[in-house]
């Protein structure tokens, strides 16, 4: 087996465990921390007409996006998770139009709609952050006892 793909291994192994391992609150900001990445991936490899991999990791923001929106919560906030569901799918449409016109201005528009929330999220009080710890044990508890029945 080849170094690099040892090191591949390695590495999908490594994501694997961290994401395995997060609590949910981890999850969300390893997703912003994801998707500001590849937004920057996807401007550079814009500027440099490579064409193949800003499709791949515009893709991969579009995929980003669509799991922050499937991790909304309505049932606990349906007005801050409207808004948060209608921004992920404006931001969406701003990937798309910026990777089909080769412009990276709608990724910079995404990129300042965006990085607000994450830091905001990544700055969330432990307390808060406990807290929806303890919601998802709880939900799962739940859906545990309703199998059994």
């Amino acid at each position: 087996m080849s170094y690099q793909r040892k090191l591949k291994n390695y590495k999908d192994n490594h994501i694997e465990t961290a994401v395995s391992e997060a609590s949910p609150h981890r999850l969300i900001e390893m997703l912003f921390e994801n998707l500001l990445k590849n937004l920057g991936l996807t401007k550079r490899f814009i500027d440099k007409k490579q064409h193949e991999k800003k499709s791949k990791f515009s893709g991969k923001c579009i995929s980003i996006l669509s799991a922050l929106r499937e991790g909304l919560d309505f049932d606990s906030s349906q007005e801050v998770s409207s808004n948060l569901d209608a921004l992920y799918a404006y931001c969406s449409r701003l990937v798309f139009e910026a990777s089909s016109k080769n412009d990276n201005s709608p990724i910079d528009e995404v990129i300042s709609l965006i990085q607000p929330i994450s830091d905001s999220w990544s700055n969330m009080p432990e307390g808060i952050r406990q807290a929806s710890r303890e919601k998802v044990e709880s939900i799962k508890k739940t859906k545990g006892k309703r199998r059994e029945a």
